[in-house]
């Protein structure tokens, strides 16, 4: 069996353009994280707390709850925190590299999302994460299925309540859709507190560096070139063949491309497409 540990990357809220002052925050919103044998997740756990405990010993030795203690993905690849400690870069890159060496692998699906408020786009934050989530679930089971395997998925706890009815929609979604491979799900996906599971802290991590990555594709002058200079070729190879970010316009983005140096191809203001992306 396999099992996925997923979090969400992105933001799911409206998006107009970069540096607005309202809708700026992120032009993509996905599920991201890491996929592996079953029998091997607890091998990457304890190497993942190891390597947490070497980086943060003062801040986890001085929590009052040393056990629960965390580093949110978004503290530990912010831009001042890369550029401050290399190591970080290090000890993330060897744990990509006990995640390889354990039979996993990185999983990402994301959505380009229209440009535009709420009232302009109709699209809902709960709209937004189904479609997402839906497609998540969909490309984890293909990935199953295509090595024989019966799949688990764990995802960081969901506390917006709108957000938690989607596992409702999630069964009807896994037990309606009349394919093979979705088979290969034995749950709807669960959800797990992230200060309580190394595995789930690891996929937000991931899905920080997936957050920086995405936003360096899709925003000219986006401050996260650092993201595939540091990391591209320590990640090469390392994502599910399924794995994809789905643009409004032009091919879609798949595998290791979410880390390349060169996003022309995937930038409306630079590949001539700013006609079907004009900013309502």
């Amino acid at each position: 069996m396999l099992i996925a540990y997923l979090d969400e990357f992105g933001h799911i809220g409206p998006y107009i353009e970069d540096g607005h002052k309202k809708f700026g925050h992120h032009p993509v919103f996905g599920y991201a994280g890491f996929v592996l044998p079953a029998n091997n997740a607890r091998r990457l756990g304890s190497a993942f707390k190891k390597v947490k405990t070497s980086l943060f010993r003062t801040e986890i030795e001085s929590s009052a709850t040393p056990a629960q203690w965390e580093r949110k993905g978004s503290e530990y690849f912010s831009t001042g925190s890369i550029q401050k400690y290399p190591g970080q870069v290090r000890a993330f890159t060897g744990l990509v590299r006990q995640l390889k060496a354990l039979g996993g692998q990185i999983f990402y699906y994301g959505d380009e999302k229209q440009r535009g408020t709420l009232a302009q786009t109709g699209r809902e934050a709960n709209v937004i994460a189904l479609d997402a989530l839906k497609q998540t679930i969909d490309r984890l089971c293909t990935h199953a299925d295509r090595s024989d395997d019966d799949l688990l998925i764990l995802m960081d706890a969901i506390t917006d309540k709108t957000r938690r009815e989607l596992v409702a929609k999630m069964y009807a979604h896994i037990y309606g859709r009349d394919r093979q491979e979705m088979r290969r799900i034995v749950e709807a996906p669960l959800h797990i507190e992230s200060n309580l599971n190394s595995g789930v802290q690891l996929a937000d991590w991931i899905c920080a560096l997936i957050t920086r990555s995405s936003h360096y594709q899709l925003v000219e002058d986006s401050p996260f070139g650092w993201a595939p200079r540091y990391f591209a070729d320590h990640l090469q190879g390392m994502f599910t063949y399924e794995s994809k970010l789905h643009l409004l316009s032009g091919p879609p983005v798949h595998h290791s491309s979410i880390l390349r140096m060169d996003p022309v191809s995937c930038r409306p203001e630079l590949a001539g497409n700013l006609d079907s992306r004009t900013v309502p």
